[in-house]
């Protein structure tokens, strides 16, 4: 994995290093970019705050206009209409094995950590949850997998295994929600040793875009626009 979903990260200094890296990139990638539309990128709802952010940095960067839709990754098809698809490595895997991707635009974007997130009286550690009485919400799939492996030491009735990141919002006081680092909510966190979501991006086979969909690629696995995508688009440290 070529780098690691920060703790804490600064949109702001982010954009002022990828001004400076990719000012020089701006003409060719906006003139390739106005000649065939907006580039469309697909992102599953555990990366889209991240590819938001770093959509934004490229705008600024290069003029190229970006359309970030947030979208489940995975069926057969769900790259459709799209020129570039960003989602966790498990929800990739039918989108490159069924040949929706092209071979020779694919990269490694960011590790994401699991963190405890909470209301009211802040968080607890996975070790402490059992003495704490909290209840817990996770996220069910593939991608919660190892998340949901981490609370098997609860009662079944403490843990709430949600469908969507909408399921781990809006806390009950002493509920605590295990969350990739991307969905959780302003506040404090708490570091957990759940194994890290990898992060991944791809271009679609037979876009008409692909020479822009590259640009963005080289920008998402790269210093300047991997930090606005490991940022998520928060302007303060956690």
């Amino acid at each position: 994995m070529k780098t690691a979903l920060a703790l804490a990260a600064s949109l702001a200094a982010s954009l002022a290093v990828v001004g400076a890296t990719w000012g020089g990139a701006r003409g060719a990638v906006a003139a390739s970019a106005a000649r065939g539309g907006a580039l469309v990128v697909k992102a599953s709802p555990a990366v889209s705050p991240c590819v938001a952010a770093a959509a934004a940095a490229f705008r600024q960067a290069t003029g190229a206009a970006v359309a970030v839709r947030t979208a489940a990754i995975g069926p057969v098809g769900s790259a459709a209409g799209a020129d570039v698809v960003v989602a966790i490595e498990e929800e990739l895997t039918r989108v490159i094995e069924g040949g929706e991707s092209a071979p020779d635009l694919e990269v490694d974007v960011a590790s994401i950590p699991w963190v405890l997130t909470g209301a009211g009286g802040g968080t607890a550690d996975l070790r402490g949850l059992a003495r704490s009485g909290a209840h817990v919400r996770v996220l069910g799939g593939a991608i919660g997998r190892h998340a949901r492996q981490s609370l098997e030491s609860l009662p079944a009735e403490r843990v709430q295994t949600v469908r969507t990141p909408d399921g781990l919002r809006k806390l009950s006081p002493g509920e605590l929600a295990l969350v990739p680092l991307s969905l959780a909510d302003p506040g404090p966190v708490a570091a957990t040793d759940v194994p890290a979501l990898v992060a991944q991006a791809v271009g679609v086979r037979g876009s008409p875009r692909a020479g822009v969909a590259r640009a963005f690629l080289d920008f998402l696995a790269t210093g300047p626009g991997n930090a606005a995508f490991r940022s998520c688009g928060r302007v303060s440290d956690r």
